[in-house]
């Protein structure tokens, strides 16, 4: 049996104790794929270990660390940016918009609808430039146009209640 072989079998062997390990830190699954990775990196170096059963739990406690290291760094970008994401609009007492209302019905609108609508009233594109943004026809602009205000319209227009009801 070759050198290769064994240290495989070696580490195979181990490979469950290795993911108990691991998941002191990781989840089930990335503690597999850091087992994983330890293992190929083993079978990557020139000069095997001493002993390879200490390096791979050596390298799996520094992937597992590593791993927790960039998920928590990822977990704070994604909380910075989610708490300085601004909605669509900016409320205020004396709109005739609510913000909240306008943004939902927006989102109701297809993609290619909001895009243009927004193209339209906010970027103040004409239907000529919207047309060429978005490669189609002008009258297919204006048509998409005229049918998501209409779509709007009925979202945010309220129905006055009769007193009668």
């Amino acid at each position: 049996m070759s050198d290769l072989n064994r240290l495989t079998q070696m580490v195979t062997e181990r490979a469950g104790g290795l993911v108990l390990y691991a998941r002191q830190w990781l989840d089930a699954a990335s503690a597999e794929d850091v087992v994983q990775e330890a293992l190929t990196a083993l079978l990557m170096e020139t000069r095997l270990p001493q002993n390879p059963i200490a390096w791979m739990y050596r390298a799996v406690h520094n992937a597992a660390i590593d791993s927790v290291r960039s998920t928590s760094r990822r977990r704070r970008r994604e909380q910075i940016v989610a708490t300085g994401r601004r909605e669509w609009f900016e409320s205020s007492a004396d709109s005739i918009l609510d913000a909240q209302v306008a943004e939902a019905a927006l989102k109701q609108l297809s993609a290619e609808h909001r895009q243009v609508v927004v193209m339209r009233i906010w970027g103040e594109l004409g239907l000529a430039q919207i047309a060429e943004v978005m490669e189609m026809s002008v009258a297919t602009v204006r048509e998409r146009y005229i049918s998501a205000l209409a779509q709007l319209r009925g979202a945010l227009e309220k129905p006055c209640r009769n007193k009668m009801d």
